[in-house]
């Protein structure tokens, strides 16, 4: 079986360079990415011709062009069973190239990390409705979104599979709790308003200055004024957090993960709602229990929260009691905890796992007769 597989993200979103590493056994494979960011590795023949930045708006532009130009030979010319996105720069440009290029390829796959963009305008709707329908195979991560888009976007269920999200891979030597007088709290990625920060500070002012002691909450990950406008550290100084919160903005280099992660206990995500966590499954890489909203995709991927903790989603009461209850947890039950993650991160989330579900849906695809692509 010969596979592309697109992305634009790496090498800040590692998703594809991890299942790559256990998909290069089972394919041959080869990994379309933006300049720069190829990962060299035996089993993975790595082209990088995507847009990789330009010197200004013009030259962008162009470099952005030349890169779909470059994508667009690859598919004529290689001769792939099946090409497989993971993500895209601009769909608007991309979708068009790929239905253009369907008669290179057996067969066209896209990954639905999100159903649509998190800042989607009305247009994107239609858009993407049209690709999903065009494509052979659909995968999500969670049975959630797979009854999205059967019921919200009429996709038939037998063309879409679900391959859970590995745990990425990191170091193992953070995995135990370190002793601490204080209980360490942790909401980590991209400062978004779905994400739920303000309701974290709200549950944060209901804690009486008692209760507050032994506590801290660290907030960090990238500020992007135009995706969420809130300063969140002006913010927590007006509401009295000063003392029990820090916010770190800013992009985290990985080299610096274990450090964020091993000073942490408890992993927080009070989003109002979502269709996938990367930053929940990187808090299951390094086994810290976590605090969930209790939204469809979080109790799917929590296992129903024993993983850590749900509470009732958009309350800020409910997250202080969940609060209050972790930082009450003896070290059995959080020990506990971490063994049930760590059976998680080994089993259904592992990459190996992801890899055989996705091969299996591939080889599910060459034994159908296709005739056309339909919804």
């Amino acid at each position: 079986m010969k596979l592309l597989m697109t992305e634009h993200f790496l090498p800040e979103s590692t998703y594809t360079l991890e299942l790559g590493k256990e998909l290069k056994n089972l394919s041959e494979l080869t990994c379309f990415c933006r300049k720069g960011a190829a990962v060299p590795m035996d089993g993975i023949r790595w082209l990088d011709g995507f847009y990789g930045g330009g010197k200004n708006m013009f030259h962008a532009a162009a470099s952005y062009l030349a890169g779909l130009c470059r994508l667009a030979r690859e598919i004529r010319r290689g001769g792939y069973d099946i090409v497989h996105v993971q993500s895209f720069k601009s769909a608007a440009w991309e979708m068009p190239l790929y239905l253009r290029a369907g008669r290179h390829y057996r067969f066209l796959v896209h990954t639905v990390h999100n159903l649509l963009p998190h800042e989607a305008v009305k247009a994107d709707r239609k858009r993407y409705l049209r690709f999903y329908k065009a494509c052979d195979l659909l995968i999500v991560h969670n049975e959630h979104c797979k009854r999205l888009l059967e019921e919200e976007y009429g996709i038939r269920p037998g063309k879409i599979c679900v391959v859970p999200h590995g745990a990425y891979t990191l170091s193992e030597s953070v995995c135990e709790r370190t002793p601490s007088d204080t209980v360490r709290f942790l909401q980590f990625g991209i400062f978004r308003r779905y994400k739920g920060i303000d309701i974290l500070f709200r549950a944060l002012s209901l804690l009486s200055e008692e209760q507050k002691k032994g506590l801290h909450v660290t907030v960090a990950g990238a500020w992007f004024p135009k995706l969420d406008p809130v300063d969140y550290e002006a913010l927590a100084e007006s509401m009295g957090l000063s003392g029990v919160v820090t916010v770190r903005r800013g992009h985290i280099p990985d080299q610096e993960l274990d450090s964020l992660f091993a000073e942490t206990d408890f992993c927080l995500f009070p989003y109002r709602h979502i269709y996938g966590s990367g930053a929940l499954l990187m808090a299951y890489s390094y086994q810290k229990p976590v605090i969930a909203s209790d939204i469809p995709v979080f109790v799917e991927e929590t296992q129903g929260g024993k993983t850590g903790i749900l509470f009732a989603g958009g309350d800020p009461q409910a997250l202080k009691d969940a609060i209050l209850l972790a930082a009450g947890w003896t070290d059995e039950a959080y020990a506990l905890c971490q063994k049930r993650i760590e059976e998680l991160t080994k089993g259904k989330y592992s990459w190996r796992n992801s890899a055989n579900a996705l091969v299996n849906a591939y080889g599910a695809l060459g034994k159908k007769q296709v005739s056309g692509r339909r919804s």
